[in-house]
């Protein structure tokens, strides 16, 4: 396997964490104002379940990352998008999804809207989904299909893109 080139990177120039913030952000702003000016009325009371859900979505999102930062450092590659890869991780959170650290960054987003109550932020993570499918997974597959090939493709043949 060939050093690869820093020049030769997935081309994500946003990095995903902040595309996911900002729609939350703009997701939950949606959703008060919404909810306040147009809707007028309330959607009732938070149930502890619901908030207890979110808040464990929210810790389950961040131990992925946590788990593939780890897996990452131990590969001795870089985690950040816009970097060449060195190593084709397979093991780990990888052996189940693909993009396990996106998928926990979909947790986190979903588990903020639970616990805020915004039931229409929490419809828009099919926003997020596709923002991340589109502008950057779409671009890393079609790196790392040209930085590892067939190997690559193995592997999207054994483990799913999400789940």
């Amino acid at each position: 396997m060939t050093k690869p080139q820093h020049s030769d990177n997935p081309g994500v120039r946003i990095p995903p964490p902040i595309l996911v913030v900002s729609i939350l952000v703009v997701s939950l702003l949606v959703d008060y104002f919404i909810r306040k000016s147009i809707l007028q009325a309330g959607f009732g009371g938070m149930s502890g379940a619901v908030v207890y859900g979110g808040a464990g979505l929210v810790i389950a999102g961040i131990l992925l990352g946590i788990w593939c930062a780890v897996v990452y450092h131990k590969a001795k590659t870089s985690i950040l998008p816009h970097t060449a890869d060195s190593t084709l991780i397979k093991h780990g959170p990888f052996r189940f999804s693909r993009n396990p650290i996106y998928l926990g960054m979909v947790l986190i987003y979903m588990g903020i809207c639970l616990v805020r109550n915004a039931p229409i932020a929490l419809m828009l993570v099919v926003l997020v989904i596709l923002v991340l499918r589109i502008y950057v997974i779409a671009k890393e597959e079609a790196y790392l299909t040209r930085r590892f090939g067939d190997a690559y493709g193995q592997y999207c043949k054994q483990v799913r893109r999400w789940l």
